[in-house]
């Protein structure tokens, strides 16, 4: 799974509309959908802001064996 479609499930279950987040973040309306649909590159600027505005934790979109380093 991209992170793109985890964070797009993420925000889903937040109940969070696109609108809502373009004015948290400044992202346009069609860049957030278009990204959540992988026809466009979502940027790591974005997908921090877009978490932030949210309240997702950026560590949650990756899977455990990266979030976590090793010991």
């Amino acid at each position: 799974m991209q992170i793109a479609e985890k964070l797009k499930q993420l925000v889903d279950g937040k109940g969070v509309t696109y609108t809502f987040i373009s004015e948290k973040t400044g992202i346009p309306v069609n860049s957030i959908s278009r990204s959540f649909l992988g026809k466009r590159k979502l940027q790591a600027d974005e997908m921090v802001a877009i978490c932030s505005a949210v309240g997702i934790n950026p560590s949650d979109l990756y899977p455990e064996s990266i979030a976590t380093p090793s010991q």
